[in-house]
């Protein structure tokens, strides 16, 4: 994330975000994180070699830069925790620390 935390791309994402011209919900901004997803999908599936690079029609992919896509989902994600005033910190290591639960159990499973 270049040389800034967490806190300061919350930031940088709103104010991005402020400057478009209309006022989402909150669902509005889920709908756009799905819509986000489904696009990142489609650019695995040409990385996967499952679909061709084209303009969507005949089965093939138009959204196929995974970097590209990763960093719309990523926004797209941001600003739905923004809005909901989640603190990407207290998320990440929530999150952190789940999977860590999940694997220790797995590897006790196993």
């Amino acid at each position: 994330m270049g040389n800034y935390n967490r806190k300061d791309f919350q930031r940088e994402v709103d104010e991005l975000f402020d400057k478009f011209p209309f006022s989402w919900s909150n669902y509005v901004h889920y709908i756009h994180l799905v819509k986000e997803v489904g696009e990142l999908g489609e650019a695995l599936t040409v990385y996967e070699g499952d679909r061709q690079v084209g303009n969507g029609e005949a089965a093939m992919a138009d959204h196929n830069d995974l970097t590209e896509e990763i960093g719309d989902a990523l926004y797209a994600l941001v600003r739905v925790a923004n809005k909901t005033k989640i603190d990407l910190d207290v998320a990440v290591d929530s999150a952190r620390k789940r999977y860590n639960e999940k694997l220790n159990k797995y590897l006790d499973v196993n």
